[in-house]
């Protein structure tokens, strides 16, 4: 089993490594997208892939009713796990690679699409099915804390699919290129993956091994779903109140506020299997989740900060008759962030201890609320209401916090008041001297890096000592 040092040290390399894999692939990919691909392709034919891989999303939610993720979380696994889970999540991946290879035409006559397109649902089916055979290696990966190989495999995926897609764009293959270039990610990922974690396919299936499996992973999929629900539905709903131009102020303010909270996918990545692995062992636990959330927030509080900070100079740069109703939106979310940050270590902490039907229910909690306040809100109090309709949400995540606190008694105002005080000084110090000066992008660019020396100065200052206790901790363990 694990020990408290092993699972810091490795939760640290996992960091820096799914952070660099984001940084790699979001480069390769808007590149390959939004610079080469659009200078050549129509955007119809973008916007079909966009559509066909989206019909695949809501397929993969219904994969392997969250198998991978009770591996993950589980104290100990046998081999019968690992036999039970390959086997139910084969024939789910067949039988749904089947569906969507009979209803392709379908929903391409559905779509609009031609011949090409259909096609390119069939492959996607096929690329499905072949990605659902890396889930075991990936999930005994995850399960060791060894990120880097798990990077690597999508980092030659991201170079296969990207490359193969400019060559044959270029080469006028059309949707084709598509195609190809799927089943040589598809391929080339799988190849990669049992190369780098060697596993011998077997297969069989244990009453019990399944019944475990199935106790946990139906409600961690659950979670997903509704979580799909919530930020897919939602937005639909509040369009036919709020109308296209309304529909997209709220989108784009939301898209600029979350932006990063995008780092969360990461630390939930990371820490959900980190925790699992010290879940037998309270104090160490507690240990590494204040670690996490101390690192969390000391990341994020800043960029949240800074971001209400220079807003107006931002709104300005972008142009501010187009951009000016959009502001109060984007403070609003931001608001809301605060509580989305502690909240999401949190909730990943009762996932990773087998509490999962908490989870469900808070799941099935905000599912509701967000349904129900956001029309509503939006009927009442136009687009602005949406804001505050998500704000009013995002109270109800100090749920989690209390509950995981009291299991594990958890300073949480503690660990988060230093990096939340540094914070708001350097916004407030930001704010006060943007009021004299001009806003353009130069401006905008040096209160950034301004912005990062204040709060470095000021972290350091009120937080040398936690500081330093948790980055030796990491780095010694």
């Amino acid at each position: 089993m694990m020990d408290a040092k092993a699972v810091q040290q490795k939760l640290t390399r996992g960091f820096l490594s799914l952070t660099l894999r984001k940084a790699v692939l979001d480069v390769i990919s808007f590149v390959t997208i939004y610079v080469i691909l659009a200078s050549v392709l129509p955007f119809s034919l973008l916007g079909v892939f966009v559509i066909a891989s989206g019909i695949l999303t809501f397929f993969s939610y219904f994969s392997d009713f969250g198998l991978a993720g009770a591996i993950i979380q589980k104290k100990e696994v046998t081999e019968d796990d690992l036999k039970t889970t390959f086997l139910i999540q084969e024939i789910i991946a067949a039988l749904i690679t089947v569906l969507v290879w009979f209803f392709a035409p379908v929903l391409a006559q559905y779509y609009n699409f031609d011949e090409g397109g259909m096609w390119l649902i069939r492959i996607l089916g096929i690329g499905f099915f072949l990605t659902s055979l890396k889930v075991i290696p990936s999930v005994i990966l995850e399960r060791e804390l060894r990120f880097e190989k798990v990077v690597w495999t999508d980092i030659i995926e991201a170079i296969v699919f990207n490359g193969l897609l400019i060559y044959l764009s270029f080469n006028n293959y059309g949707i084709w290129a598509f195609n190809w270039a799927i089943l040589a990610q598809r391929i080339t990922g799988l190849i990669t993956i049992y190369t780098l974690a060697p596993w011998k396919v077997r297969v069989g299936f244990s009453k019990q091994a399944a019944r475990e499996l199935f106790h946990f992973g139906i409600p961690f999929q659950l979670n997903s779903l509704l979580a799909l629900l919530k930020d897919r539905l939602t937005p639909l709903i509040t369009a036919f109140i709020l109308g296209s131009e309304k529909t997209g102020y709220v989108s784009w303010a939301q898209g600029i506020a979350n932006r990063p909270l995008e780092v969360m996918s990461i630390v939930i990545r990371i820490t959900f299997p980190a925790f699992s692995r010290l879940q037998h062992d309270k104090d160490a636990l507690r240990s590494i989740v204040e670690k996490a959330l101390f690192l969390t927030v000391t990341l994020l509080y800043p960029v949240l900060f800074g971001m209400m900070a220079v807003l107006p100079i931002f709104i300005e740069v972008m142009g501010k008759q187009k951009f000016q109703p959009t502001m109060p939106l984007i403070y609003i979310f931001i608001f809301a962030s605060f509580w989305a940050i502690p909240s999401t270590t949190f909730t990943n902490v009762l996932s990773a201890v087998g509490k999962i039907k908490i989870t469900l229910v808070l799941m099935v909690m905000w599912t509701l609320l967000t349904w129900i306040l956001a029309p509503v809100f939006a009927f009442y109090f136009d687009y602005i209401g949406v804001a505050v309709a998500y704000l009013i949400i995002s109270f109800t995540s100090i749920i989690p916090i209390v509950i995981v606190s009291r299991m594990y008694k958890i300073d949480v105002i503690t660990t988060i008041i230093k990096p939340f005080l540094a914070s708001a000084l350097m916004a407030i110090i930001l704010f006060a001297i943007s009021l004299y000066l001009p806003k353009n992008i130069l401006i905008l660019v040096s209160l950034i890096i301004l912005g990062g020396l204040i709060y470095s100065v000021a972290m350091f200052t009120i937080a040398k000592d936690k500081i330093l206790e948790t980055y030796r901790s990491f780095k010694n363990a």
